[in-house]
């Protein structure tokens, strides 16, 4: 009867040990540090504050998108145009991550298969470095044919920000324009309006 008990309590133990490792040991797939650190949804609507957010960065990406592809340079171009992005202009009281915009709006149309875009100017060198154009730029026929864009995307972000001792208003203006670099005329231009509207904290602004 005790080499029975023994036997109990002995297989016992071993379960609850392989019970404990199973819930603390490294094949739970998780690893916490000492703060509380939470995933969200990053297409949740972000209202921290009035300052540019994620929510601002993706409802501009997606409305200037979708009325790109919706223009006839886009929608009924025979052949998928060459497209190149420029800088946006930040006209605002306070940073933004304007290739942030344009990155996301690049991914949109790129998504669509209706456009084909050549690397922006920032990523120039790097291009020119692996293929060498630092030499042959203008004496390699396809070197040619990465340079010319049949359309330029330019913009830019303003902001007009107002507070009293209780309230707090942004306003934030996003404009792109659609331009031939040949003849410099603009094909499409848009805008996108965002107004943020806050109450004064208990501590500070």
């Amino acid at each position: 009867m005790k080499k029975r008990l023994r036997y109990a309590f002995h297989f016992s133990f071993i379960a609850l040990a392989a019970a404990l490792a199973a819930c603390s040991g490294p094949q739970t797939g998780r690893i916490s540090g000492d703060g509380q650190v939470v995933y969200e949804d990053a297409q949740a609507t972000e209202t921290v504050t009035t300052k540019w957010g994620s929510t601002d960065l993706q409802s501009t990406a997606e409305s200037m998108a979708q009325s790109l592809l919706a223009s006839k340079w886009i929608a009924q171009a025979s052949s998928s145009p060459k497209i190149r992005l420029r800088d946006v202009k930040n006209f605002t009281d306070e940073h933004i991550d304007t290739k942030g915009i344009t990155d996301k709006i690049r991914i949109k149309l790129l998504q669509s298969g209706q456009v084909r875009f050549l690397t922006d100017k920032a990523n120039m060198d790097d291009v020119f470095d692996e293929r060498d154009l630092n030499e042959l730029a203008t004496k390699r026929k396809e070197n040619k044919l990465m340079m010319d864009a049949d359309y330029i995307i330019t913009g830019s972000v303003r902001s007009i920000r107002k507070r009293t001792q209780s309230v707090g208003d942004v306003y934030f203006q996003i404009t792109l324009e659609l331009v031939d670099p040949q003849s410099g005329e603009i094909k499409w231009a848009d805008e996108k309006e965002i107004r943020k509207h806050t109450t004064k904290p208990k501590i500070g602004w």
